[in-house]
Formats: C-alpha cells, sequence, structure tokens
C-alpha cells in the first residue's frame, strides 16, 4: 500500500487513512498505513492522521505523534498543541506531541513548550525541556555547525530531539551519558553521538546508560 506521493490520488490517500483510522483493522496494517501517509506528506495526510488520536491505542497515538513530527510540516502544528494540552491523553502520547513540536522546529511553539517543561507529568516536562533547548540549538546556528564535518552525520535520516554531539571519543561520550550531573539535552547529544558511530564499543556504553536513560530508538 505504497505509493510515490506524485501518484497517489486522492482515493489512494483515503483508502489509506481509512485503513488507519479503523479499529477494527488489526494494528500492524493500521501502521502500515500511518508509515505510509507520513511519507507521503501534505495536508491530507496529516487530517488524515489527526483523526486517529481519539483512538484507545496509546502505542498508535505515541506513533501519530512521531510521525507527524518527522514530517515537519507546520500544518502539524495544532494538532500536536491541542494533543500536548489534552490530559486526557496519555503521558506517554503527550511526550511524544510535544517532542514533535521540537522536531518540526518552528519557534513559533518555544513558549508553549517552555510552558509545559513545568507540566506536572515528569514525561511530558523533560521532552519539553529537551524541545525546548533543540529549538533554541536550531534558532542559534546549530544545523550549520552540525554540518561542517566534526560530528558524526546521523544515517538514519530521523528527526531526533537532540543533535549529536561533536565528535569525541567513546568512553568521553559515555561519561557525558551517564553523568547525572549534567543537562538532559548534553546527555542525549552524547546519547545519539554513540548511536551513529555504531561500533561495538558505541553499543556497549550505550546498553551502560540504559539504567538511567531511554536507549536510542
Amino acid at each position: 500500500m505504497q505509493f510515490c506521493y506524485r501518484m497517489a490520488t486522492a482515493e489512494q490517500l483515503t483508502a489509506i487513512g481509512q485503513v488507519l483510522v479503523n479499529p477494527d483493522l488489526d494494528l500492524t496494517q493500521r501502521f502500515r498505513a500511518l508509515f505510509t501517509l507520513r511519507n507521503l506528506g501534505g495536508a491530507e495526510a496529516i487530517e488524515w492522521i489527526s483523526k486517529a488520536f481519539t483512538d484507545d491505542s496509546a502505542l498508535l497515538k505515541h506513533e501519530l505523534a512521531y510521525c507527524l513530527g518527522q514530517m515537519q510540516d507546520r500544518r502539524a502544528i495544532p494538532i500536536l498543541t491541542a494533543v500536548l494540552k489534552d490530559t486526557k491523553q496519555e503521558p506517554m502520547v503527550r511526550h511524544e506531541a510535544g517532542e514533535a513540536l521540537g522536531a518540526i522546529g518552528d519557534s513559533v511553539v518555544v513558549e508553549l513548550l517552555k510552558e509545559y517543561s513545568q507540566d506536572p507529568v515528569i514525561e511530558v516536562a523533560e521532552t519539553c525541556q529537551l524541545a525546548v533547548c533543540r529549538l533554541e540549538w536550531l534558532l542559534g546556528g546549530g544545523e550549520t555547525k552540525l554540518n561542517d564535518g566534526s560530528t558524526d552525520m546521523n544515517p538514519y535520516c530521523s528527526i531526533d530531539p537532540a543533535p549529536p554531539a561533536s565528535r569525541r571519543s567513546v568512553p568521553e561520550l559515555r561519561s557525558v551519558l551517564l553523568d547525572e550531573s549534567l543537562p538532559l539535552f548534553e546527555r542525549y547529544r552524547a546519547m545519539f553521538a554513540l548511536r551513529n558511530l555504531g561500533t561495538e564499543e558505541a553499543v556497549v556504553a550505550l546498553g551502560d546508560g540504559r539504567s538511567v536513560m531511554e536507549v536510542c530508538k
């Protein structure tokens, strides 16, 4: 069910969207529909993804928010804002909405994310803190510095909650990852730098951090 965006007709988009929002289908089919919509992009795809936030599956809704962030389309901002503000949504869904807002990279959400950096749900608060740091990094020209060759680039083409740290040795990155006195943003930068390296030594270092941090996706 995967189509090139230029070849996808309105009827095909509707067919894919109807699979996504159909609770009678198994999650495997619905996830395939979701990621197809993400790859297609555009306003219609965003609209179909937004319709599924009423679903009972927290896992599916988490991935809806993730995909909207990865699309980096500012038209998804109102949807993600509503999800972040909705305290009836599961924490894992609200957390991912905050992360997605940071992934889109538009400065218009900075004040919103600062507000929810004080959310009583710690997962939501910390994610919004990371998102604010990422946006401030972007606004400060961080992306230009990232492309200057001093950092190991992301081989996975994902939009991450934090950019990878500047090139360092694995022991140095591991030390930052495990240092709970450092800002979470810096530790995430070390984590993603280790992920991007992908060596056996880097994998072991990530494993050492599994008890204190979320392991890289």
